[in-house]
């Protein structure tokens, strides 16, 4: 019989370099925002020199402004504004020129210094803070006005419009319940906890009716509202922490990696009377796999656990299929393993330009750490075994690309290294627009200097030493061509045997 391992599991779900490590999805999401706010006070003069400051701050003056919600969703519209054509000023730069970025002393963040009463309820796993009322002085009007609207805009129209002020009671119900969560789930559960900022309660109504609880992303970033009943239990208010600073955390994920191609194809959702896009049937399936594990590990619980906590549910806690659903007439779907392993199977079978390679690795990556809690999970997911992921390896007949000329860099572009990951992340001012590249496109991006593409495949055989042959490079040169031509970072220019083109 199989081994249940939680742990090894936790490790699966907390080691992927793009999937998981939590410093390296931070220091991705600092790489791109220092790109951004270059760009941003290129365009918006009036503003240059506080958004030029603070790209060139350090790490812990940076992260308080990434990870605060006003800010981070002020720079989203800003590079949103920009990307479409539509950017004017910067709405960014407007609250940092009111000094918002100018920390108190004490460490706490911009919107977090609006709150009555300071109350962090997992310190040592993260900077975030409870909603406790806002007090806002003359100077930072703007920005308390923004965080309600944020908030009530999470709402349906007419329902509450911000968040209950927390009482010391529920900060405290807050932190049991985190404690228990990164007691149960010790790598898994700090991970997460890192990416949330703020922490509301509201019995609001959501679009899916009365609130149980919501994360926000760009809307409200960094963000959860919850239900005070939430607070219930320490399992409750443990599972819903999983929960939504899971979502949080993936929302980080998705700014340095693609994982749909297709964001307007929809799944059907057996349990749902609406279909879902790809990019929610990914983010539902990340959810459930690590309710999964923290289901295992719920039911090893250590007797000083449970003596501490009390219980874990008897019984698996799932929401209802929605009335007048299959699933509701049916009967299924009413387990998680059952909805995990239906999403798990529409990702992986999805037509050709719906789910990138990069997306069904991520599948089969949380299908690598569910197996250790739920053996045998890969035989209720009929789709053949992911593709390797070495190009070195892939279809050596591939040639590269031919045409007259040859191959040069697009200029201009800000560069933001980062060799710890083996990524380089690129920005063309004039689309505005994010490249992430691994160290095989990198490799062929820097070697674009005036070659031909067989001249560019033999340098690069070249510069990676080690044992390749001619196919592979081939191969891989030719892959890589066709990201950096179609993301506009390369391009033709006349001159077969321009300088450079002899290897």
């Amino acid at each position: 019989m199989a081994t249940v391992s939680p742990r090894t599991a936790e490790d699966i779900l907390t080691r992927d370099g793009l999937f998981a490590d939590s410093a390296a999805i931070e220091a991705r999401n600092l790489a791109r925002y220092r790109l951004g706010l270059s760009l941003l006070g290129a365009r918006d003069s009036r503003h240059a020199p506080v958004l030029h400051a603070l790209a060139l701050a350090g790490d812990d003056q940076l992260l308080p402004v990434l990870v605060d919600p006003v800010l981070r969703n002020a720079f989203e519209d800003d590079t949103a504004c920009l990307e479409n054509g539509a950017f004017t000023a910067s709405a960014l730069g407007g609250y940092l020129a009111d000094d918002a970025w100018q920390l108190p002393a004490d460490g706490t963040g911009p919107c977090e210094s609006l709150m009555r009463t300071p109350a962090r309820p997992w310190p040592g796993n993260g900077a975030a803070w409870v909603w406790t009322g806002l007090r806002a002085p003359v100077s930072q009007q703007a920005m308390a006005e923004r965080l309600r609207e944020l908030c009530r805009n999470s709402f349906e129209p007419d329902s509450q419009t911000e968040p209950y002020d927390a009482t010391p009671e529920m900060v405290e119900a807050l932190r049991q319940g985190a404690d228990l969560l990164t007691s149960l789930l010790p790598q898994i559960g700090p991970s997460v906890l890192r990416h949330v900022s703020l922490i509301g309660f509201s019995d609001g109504e959501s679009a899916d009716g009365p609130l149980q609880s919501l994360s926000g992303g760009d809307p409200l970033p960094s963000a959860i509202l919850m239900s005070p009943g939430r607070l219930a239990d320490p399992w409750t208010t443990a599972e819903t922490l999983l929960h939504e600073a899971a979502h949080l955390k993936l929302f980080d994920v998705l700014r340095s990696c693609s994982l749909v191609e297709d964001g307007t194809a929809q799944v059907p959702i057996p349990w749902r009377q609406s279909s879902w896009s790809f990019i929610r049937v990914l983010v539902a399936l990340h959810f459930y796999a690590h309710l999964t594990v923290f289901q295992s590990a719920a039911r090893a619980a250590a007797p000083e656990l449970i003596a501490r906590y009390g219980p874990p549910p008897a019984d698996e806690v799932i929401d209802e299929p929605t009335p007048g659903s299959p699933a509701a007439a049916l009967g299924t779907h009413r387990t998680v393993l059952e909805r995990l392993t239906y999403l798990a199977e529409q990702a992986l079978s999805a037509g050709h330009g719906q789910v990138t390679p990069e997306g069904r690795r991520f599948v089969h990556w949380l299908l690598d750490g569910i197996e250790h809690c739920e053996p045998g999970v890969r035989s209720l997911v009929p789709v053949p075994p992911p593709a390797t992921a070495n190009p070195a390896t892939a279809n050596p007949s591939a040639e590269p690309p031919s045409a007259d000329g040859v191959l040069v860099r697009n200029e201009p572009v800000l560069v933001r290294e980062l060799p710890d990951q083996q990524q380089l992340l690129v920005l063309l001012p004039d689309q505005a627009r994010f490249h992430w590249l691994d160290a095989h496109t990198w490799t062929v991006y820097a070697l674009c200097e005036g070659v031909t593409p067989t001249s560019l495949a033999e340098r690069y055989r070249r510069t990676v030493h080690g044992v390749m042959g001619e196919d592979a490079a081939r191969t891989i040169t030719s892959r890589c061509l066709d990201l950096l031509l179609a993301a506009g970072l390369v391009s033709w220019a006349d001159g077969p045997g321009a300088l450079g083109d002899t290897p």
